[in-house]
C-alpha cells in the first residue's frame, strides 16, 4: 500500500506502512492509530491464515467507537460507505468500493477479532447483504439524483459539475 496517503485527523499525517497481522500488510496513522486496510490484501490474507484466536491479537485497550460521521477516502477523496459491522450496529467500519479500501479506527480491528474466533460467515453474509442492498436501491438514488440535478438552473448545474470534478467524485479509473 501507497504511503503517500493522509491520514485525516487534526495533523494529516502521512500513514505508514504496518502490519495488521502476520501477513497482513495496511497503513495506520502514526497519530491517531487509525488503519487502512486493502481489500484485496484482506482477501489474500483471509484466504491464507488460519482461524483468528484471541491469543494472535493484542489487547483491546479501547473499545471501538463509532466517530458519527462519513470519511473522505485518502486515496481519491470520495466518501467512504459507513457499513454496520453486525446486527447490533455497535460500530461501523468506512469502505471505499472503487479503490477496495476500508478504514478502521482505532479499536475497530480489535472488536472484530476479539472474539475466540473470527465469525468469517457472519463477515460474508453482512458483505453480501449490504453488497444486495446497493444493488437493489442504487436506481431509486440514481433516479432521486438525476430530477434533483435536473430540477437545477443551468448556472447552478454548472457549479455542482465543477465542484464534482474538483472532488473526484466522477473520476473514472
Amino acid at each position: 500500500m501507497s504511503t503517500r496517503l493522509h491520514c485525516s485527523c487534526a495533523h494529516r499525517p502521512l500513514l505508514k506502512n504496518v502490519a495488521l497481522e502476520d501477513g497482513l500488510p495496511a497503513a495506520a496513522c502514526p497519530d491517531c492509530g487509525a488503519v487502512l486496510l486493502n481489500m484485496d490484501d484482506w482477501r489474500r490474507w483471509r484466504s491464507r491464515a488460519p482461524e483468528l484466536s484471541a491469543a494472535h491479537v493484542s489487547t483491546v485497550t479501547d473499545t471501538a467507537a463509532d466517530h458519527g460521521r462519513a470519511r473522505a477516502c485518502p486515496a481519491c477523496t470520495r466518501l467512504m460507505e459507513r457499513l454496520p459491522v453486525d446486527a447490533a450496529e455497535a460500530f461501523r467500519v468506512d469502505r471505499c468500493g472503487p479503490c477496495q479500501l476500508v478504514w478502521l479506527d482505532p479499536g475497530e480491528w480489535q472488536a472484530l477479532v476479539q472474539g475466540d474466533k473470527f465469525d468469517r460467515t457472519r463477515a460474508q453474509l453482512l458483505l453480501e447483504d449490504k453488497t444486495r442492498a446497493i444493488a437493489l436501491h442504487s436506481p431509486e438514488v440514481v433516479s432521486a439524483l438525476a430530477d434533483f440535478y435536473d430540477s437545477l438552473r443551468p448556472e447552478q448545474q454548472k457549479t455542482v459539475r465543477e465542484m464534482s470534478e474538483r472532488r473526484g467524485w466522477f473520476r473514472r479509473g
